[in-house]
């Protein structure tokens, strides 16, 4: 990493942004955790979620602070079309994120004589059409991005990310677990294109990287996947004991099934929010204690798909996967890539 003219270190920040269900919670709590034992040195910083307040101290959320400069694409039902999500929530963010950033950078750079990588976990960001002005509100405050995505075989992350959507939506409509009822989603299907993804968030700015990391499913369970983020992006850290807290786990089709009915059900309470002491539920707070207190009774085999269903996702992303396999060019001939496209169902020459 060089250093700043004038002899100053270098902060360079790491941007891991998704997708979901790659292991980004896990990582998440191995480096809180990692950073608390002093595992990642001096000179690796995991940038944790700060509280922030929308409106006054008494309605403080916790959101992850720098997507907010990303533009967000939410499905027009109506016209079948993309749109760029702007709300005025998302400026007073703007605002505070940036804010946030000023302290941030201005501390490390007044208490560093070396030079430093920042990390930032926001798991959603590999789904948004581009940058926006993420990479701009960085480099005004540090020296280089490293955006690192993780990719793993659509026919493994696609149940679970179905089962994630499913555990969280508010609304009956979502209650559903085909497979290609996600296919048939253009703006659920698309995040898993990972040839789009490196297309999308590219950047001809030398100060900006765009890696791409491996996920195989030997790594489930173990810190493998961690390790290999941390050596593309040249972090040398020990990472010490393993975090062995179980999250986000996949549903299975029964528990599906269950909660589905439970929701449609009680949809009504959920749209009101139910009263808990002085507090009242959010709907998303709502479908997350339904999960809890159904997954308390309910426990059978992760939900997996059928020999039909997995060949159809496998179908859906051929062509997308050889073009992702074209623009990694030589990387490609890794054995963890090979590994990982044998997986993916893509072998073909």
């Amino acid at each position: 990493m060089a250093t700043n003219r004038g002899g100053e270190p270098q902060l360079r920040v790491v941007v891991h942004i998704g997708p979901v269900k790659t292991g980004s919670t896990a990582f998440t709590e191995q480096m809180t955790t990692s950073q608390e034992r002093g595992e990642l040195g001096k000179t690796t910083v995991y940038a944790l979620p700060r509280q922030i307040s929308l409106h006054n101290e008494s309605q403080v959320i916790k959101p992850e602070h720098i997507r907010h400069f990303a533009p967000k694409l939410e499905w027009n039902r109506q016209s079948g079309a993309d749109r760029a999500e702007t709300t005025d929530s998302h400026k007073i963010f703007g605002d505070r994120a940036r804010t946030y950033l000023d302290g941030l950078a201005k501390d490390l750079r007044a208490g560093t004589k070396s030079d430093t990588t920042v990390f930032f976990v926001e798991e959603t960001l590999s789904r948004r059409p581009n940058p926006g002005s993420l990479s701009s509100e960085l480099l005004t405050r540090f020296d280089a991005v490293d955006y690192v995505f993780v990719a793993r075989a659509q026919q493994f992350i696609v149940p679970s990310a179905i089962a994630q959507r499913l555990k969280g939506a508010a609304h009956p409509s979502m209650w559903d677990e085909r497979v290609s009822t996600f296919l048939s989603n253009d703006n659920l299907a698309n995040q898993f294109d990972y040839a789009s993804i490196l297309d999308r968030w590219a950047s001809s700015d030398p100060r900006v990287r765009v890696i791409v990391v491996p996920f195989l499913e030997s790594d489930r369970g173990t810190q493998n996947l961690f390790h290999r983020i941390l050596t593309a992006v040249d972090v040398r850290a020990n990472l010490g004991e393993q975090v062995k807290n179980q999250v986000n786990l996949t549903l299975s089709r029964f528990e599906i099934a269950a909660i589905g009915l439970f929701k449609k059900a009680t949809f009504r309470y959920s749209r009101q929010g139910l009263p808990r002491g002085s507090l009242r539920l959010s709907a998303y707070e709502f479908a997350r204690l339904v999960f809890a207190l159904i997954a308390r009774i309910i426990r059978s085999p992760r939900w997996t798909v059928t020999t039909d269903e997995r060949m159809d996702i496998i179908d859906f992303y051929q062509k997308s996967n050889i073009r992702f396999r074209e623009k990694l060019g030589a990387q490609a001939q890794s054995a963890e890539w090979i590994e990982w496209f044998l997986n993916a169902g893509t072998n073909d020459s």
